[in-house]
């Protein structure tokens, strides 16, 4: 089977390799740090290589792969080059996983941490650092660092050691492991009262929107390291695409409904309406011990031979609010569609499950063709509960088969 490298280190390339292993692909996550070996998922089909590559190294690890993936990081530029070479010397063509950018604006950008970091030396204020450990040094180069610039970065030695070398106290280290909410940029931002935020465009799945927008609310500048080019490849959801055609990958979608067998013995149901399908309703519901109440202005024959037998409750009107109070499901199959929806939206408020007899994308349960003996019992309706000619007649054939099957014996 061919194979698949694909050189992660992002959450794109975790969820790529693990799209892949899941679907019975062969695929290596090629990572740069332990941490990142970590993160990924213990999984058949997929292995881990770890470790930072020199293109010698990359050149002759891609030469047994049919696939190469470059899922690194946006601002990782040198290992973007080096996949890209190392491919190239190959005779194989790479895959750029490319981050959509997000728009932004009211921000000073820079196109380097070097400049940035001129600009912050001549301001006052704290600066909240979140372009990551690789890159500390030129923070190191701003007046009195070591009291107005706290990092963070991911909890790894090999993250808090760059933190040290570069000067850093433990009091202005912060390691942390993202993704980060809004509320969490915020809250940092406050403890730390930060004047100036410095990140870099990660994108959606890097967080970068979530702080911006924390230091909006709290007026701080964002100081933004442009990325360093403007690259063309595939987004995650369109590799999927690509690699699902590829492998002949077909995603089987949920199914709507899970069957599941309840006892509505004693339990309280209502029925609103009385006419042909409330009926029907009702003479599969009374054999299972439900407290039934039926309301309708209107009612079959046999909905008022039920109640003169005492088998249901019978109110001879229609249906008002509050009619749900203490059911423990409801069946709204009136003729009128719009008090059908209105017992839907009550049933919602009050976590009463229902069925909407001419709405089925309204239904919380379907009611299903029902076949049964001595020894079993079973319910069946169609994949969405719309085809209900070809639930009546599977049944069909069971209750013939059960029939046939106790003849026999």
């Amino acid at each position: 089977m061919k194979k698949v490298i694909v050189f992660a280190g992002t959450n794109e390339g975790r969820k790529l390799s693990t799209f892949l292993a899941e679907n019975g692909v062969e695929v290596t996550a090629a990572v740069a740090t332990g941490y990142g070996s970590l993160v990924m998922p213990d999984m058949p089909f997929l292995s881990v290589k770890e470790g930072r590559l020199s293109l010698e190294e990359i050149t002759e690890l891609i030469k047994s792969y049919d696939y190469i993936v470059d899922a690194t990081h946006p601002y990782a530029k040198i290992i973007s080059e080096n996949v890209k070479e190392a491919a190239k010397r190959c005779g194989k063509a790479v895959m750029r996983l490319v981050r959509p950018s997000l728009e932004y604006e009211n921000v000073l950008e820079f196109s380097s941490i070097e400049a940035a970091c001129a600009y912050l030396n001549g301001t006052e204020g704290n600066i909240f650092v979140t372009t990551g450990s690789k890159e500390l040094l030129p923070y190191s180069k701003i007046e009195n660092y070591r009291e107005r610039v706290f990092v963070r970065v991911l909890p790894t030695a090999e993250a808090i050691k760059a933190c040290s070398d570069a000067g850093f106290s433990a009091t202005n280290i912060i390691c942390m492991q993202g993704p980060f909410s809004e509320n969490m940029n915020l809250a940092t931002m406050e403890q730390i009262n930060a004047k100036f935020l410095v990140t870099k465009e990660t994108g959606k799945s890097g967080g970068f929107q979530e702080k911006i927008d924390a230091a909006r609310k709290l007026g701080t500048k964002v100081i933004l390291i442009g990325r360093p080019c403007k690259e063309e490849g595939m987004t995650l959801e369109e590799i999927f695409i690509y690699f699902q055609k590829e492998f002949g990958i077909t995603q089987e979608e949920s199914l709507s409904h899970f069957p599941m067998f309840i006892s509505l013995k004693n339990k309280k149901v209502v029925v609103i309406g009385g006419g042909r399908i409330a009926t029907r309703r009702v003479q599969v519901l009374i054999r299972y011990g439900a407290e039934l109440v039926v309301i309708a202005a209107c009612q079959s024959e046999s909905i008022k031979l039920l109640a003169g037998e005492n088998k249901l409750t019978l109110i001879e009107r229609n249906y008002l609010p509050g009619d749900l109070n203490g059911a423990f499901m409801a069946i709204a199959a009136t003729d009128d569609r719009d008090v059908n929806e209105k017992v839907c939206n009550d049933a919602r408020k009050e976590g009463i499950p229902v069925n909407v007899c001419d709405r089925k994308e309204l239904c919380d349960f379907y009611f299903p063709a029902i076949f049964e003996n001595g020894e079993v019992t079973g319910g069946l309706i169609s994949k969405d509960g719309s085809n209900h000619k070809a639930a009546k007649e599977t049944a069909a054939r069971i209750r013939e088969f059960l029939k046939n099957r106790r003849e026999q014996t």
